[in-house]
């Protein structure tokens, strides 16, 4: 049975999740994170998109993401995941699935909605006993929006929502 088409908007912001195939952990490293935000930053140059949060956990990650007329969010997250998983491939010799599955993605509707959703994502490290406080994670874009010194900032720009 063929998998049901996905819907796209233009012009929209998705809640996007994508996971390790079989919840394996597939950014093992700082090293491995740091080769997804470049994948990440290469083709929000490519595309145009906006990235307005982001976290990567050593499973999986949750993007919010603003599309444009141009490009639809399954070409753009078909160019993250397949860039990424060839350097995880390499470096691992691993064969087989990296990303379980296709992405989840979820329409968030309105700017109060964006910055819930991103306020969740900051908090999964949280939620997963991995820091005590959001701004000890540094595998996410809340350093960048409070001000504090930020690993990742030198990879990728967050554009702040202006509602365009």
């Amino acid at each position: 049975m063929a998998r049901q088409e996905r819907i796209y908007f233009k012009n929209a912001v998705y809640h996007i999740t994508i996971r390790g195939n079989n919840r394996q952990n597939i950014l093992k490293e700082d090293e491995d994170k740091e080769s997804f935000l470049e994948s990440l930053a290469k083709f929000k140059s490519r595309f145009g998109f906006k990235l307005y949060g982001f976290v990567l956990m050593d499973n999986h990650v949750h993007l919010v993401i603003g599309t444009n007329s141009k490009v639809n969010i399954s070409k753009i997250m078909h160019a993250i995941t397949l860039s990424y998983s060839v350097k995880f491939r390499k470096k691992y010799l691993y064969s087989g699935y990296v990303w379980q599955g296709r992405f989840k993605s979820n329409v968030i509707d309105g700017d109060r909605y964006i910055l819930e959703c991103v306020n969740y994502i900051h908090n999964n490290p949280v939620r997963a006993g991995m820091v005590a406080k959001a701004e000890d994670y540094f595998w996410s874009s809340y350093r960048f929006y409070n001000g504090l010194e930020n690993k990742v900032k030198d990879y990728i720009q967050i554009d702040w929502f202006k509602g365009d």
